[in-house]
């Protein structure tokens, strides 16, 4: 299970990608945080709620592209 709280590495774990696109996406306000001194922080709903998305967005093309 998640913590409440996750950090940049613990985000990219979770979504099995690099700190740098986790960052890129916090940068593009894809994925929301909030600043805790230098570091970003990461709440799990929020986590949660961007893979929901992503997962909403390739479900929607695949049906456009007649893949499913």
């Amino acid at each position: 299970m998640l913590p409440p709280v996750l950090t940049i590495k613990d985000a990219a774990d979770y979504l099995q990608r690099c700190t740098k696109t986790v960052r890129n996406r916090i940068k593009s306000g894809e994925l929301r945080s909030y600043r805790e001194g230098q570091e970003h922080r990461i709440r799990r709903e929020w986590l949660l709620a961007y893979e929901n998305n992503l997962i909403s967005k390739a479900a929607h093309r695949d049906k456009v592209g007649g893949l499913s």
